[in-house]
């Protein structure tokens, strides 16, 4: 699919939306505040946040998720192994809008920003979490380690994964989890314009497919089983591998892969690392190529 029809569908979609929330008497009044777009290649961050004043009483606070940029996905791919500057700066953007207001407050996002929301709710100050009132973290990757986080505080998030996609499956995640059905199929079900709807509430199933969650758990389990430097030296490899390539030119990134003897080299990449990257690299490329 070309990159201009995949953004005529999008805004078609958003524009149907948008028609529907003015004529929503829930959302028309709906205002905008706390705008706030921060992306920086060197610091590897793509951040975006708004909150939406919903009433009188309450307040949203949203987090987006990766945009189209390598920088946005680099940082998709150090959430494996590290803390990125995304998620230290939800845990300032929310903390600063909780001491700014009195009204109800739920938190949320997609993907990489249904992340953000979990994180910046389980790491910011007790203060805080006790005055959020919910947080969705919609098909977005759990925690890289629970030791900080309490069951008493993850009571507040509900996470919404659909039954086959891989997005919501990865990382750690104790949570309410609600699996819900999609009019889509395999790492399309991420569209959060195909997930099924009755009335206002969201059409759950019982249990992800079944392969999918083999996928999520083996990804899962080999995660746990490289050392964070190693993880470092794939995520950087693949980086500068797409970069050179360009990452619309993913037949070619592909076949290319394992005929790069330099970036091998320079990275220390041996063929136990390639096994890893080739069973994994397929799938992020897929869901990058469907949602760049």
């Amino acid at each position: 699919m070309s990159s201009d029809k995949k953004e005529s569908i999008l805004l078609k979609n958003q524009n149907t939306l948008f028609s529907q929330l003015e004529k929503s008497n829930r959302f028309k009044n709906v205002k905008i505040a706390k705008f706030t777009k921060e992306t920086s290649e060197s610091e590897e961050k793509q951040f975006c946040a708004m909150t939406f004043i919903v009433s009188d009483r309450e307040i949203f606070v949203a987090f987006r998720g990766t945009d189209e940029t390598l920088t946005g996905w680099k940082e998709n791919f150090n959430l494996s192994y590290e803390e990125t500057p995304s998620q230290k700066r939800a845990v300032s953007y929310l903390e600063d809008i909780v001491t700014h207001t009195k009204k109800e407050i739920i938190v949320g996002g997609h993907s990489k920003g249904g992340n953000l929301a979990m994180y910046a709710y389980v790491f910011s100050k007790k203060e805080v979490q006790e005055k959020i009132k919910k947080v969705y973290n919609n098909d977005g990757p759990g925690l890289r380690s629970k030791e900080n986080t309490l069951q008493e505080i993850e009571k507040k998030i509900t996470t919404f994964i659909p039954k086959a996609s891989i997005v919501g499956g990865l990382f750690e995640n104790d949570s309410l989890i609600k699996i819900i059905e999609s009019s889509s199929i395999g790492i399309l079900e991420h569209d959060l314009y195909t997930w099924k709807i009755n009335g206002s509430e969201i059409v759950t199933t019982k249990d992800m497919d079944k392969k999918t969650k083999e996928l999520c758990n083996y990804i899962n389990e080999k995660l746990k089983e490289i050392p964070d430097e190693k993880k470092r030296s794939i995520i950087h490899f693949i980086y500068e591998l797409l970069n050179s390539f360009g990452i619309n030119d993913i037949e070619e990134t592909i076949n290319k892969l394992g005929k790069n003897n330099s970036l091998l080299k320079k990275y220390n990449i041996s063929i136990f690392d390639m096994q890893i990257i080739w069973k994994i690299l397929p799938i992020i490329l897929e869901i990058m190529k469907k949602f760049s």
